[in-house]
């Protein structure tokens, strides 16, 4: 009986070990540049994200672009906002100087895409800001 457990440990494990493909690849295409000059004000409870888009995008982005924000307070996720239309700045309501708050600004892009099983969202590394 100890045997036959320890052949279904083995054979479950290498099920689940010997994947064909890797699941984390990285998605095709030409990377979005990341968003400069993050700067942020705090006026009251309210904190305003300031940056500047990147000047040139891959041929296949659909222009205009969108922006996501990401908000983390005191190492907890408070919310995402997708901001549309090319936006420069945020402005985050309910802010509490006694808590610690970690912003993260993306460029995100739709591409123009036939293929079937690729995403038509694309994505820049983040910038963080920490308050």
């Amino acid at each position: 009986m100890r045997k036959l457990i320890y052949v279904i440990i083995l054979a479950t494990i290498s099920v689940f070990t010997s994947c064909e493909y890797d699941i984390l690849d990285s998605k095709p295409g030409e990377p979005l540049p990341p968003v400069s000059n993050v700067t942020h004000t705090v006026n009251g409870s309210n904190v305003t994200l300031s940056w500047n888009l990147p000047t040139s995008y891959p041929a296949d982005v659909i222009q205009p672009v969108s922006v996501v924000v990401r908000i983390t307070k005191d190492g907890v996720a408070a919310g995402t906002q997708v901001l549309s239309n090319a936006p420069t700045n945020f402005t985050y309501s309910g802010y509490a100087s006694g808590s610690k708050y970690r912003f993260t600004v993306k460029v995100r892009a739709n591409v123009d895409t036939v293929e079937p099983h690729l995403s038509n969202l694309r994505y820049s590394p983040g910038v963080t800001v920490e308050i």
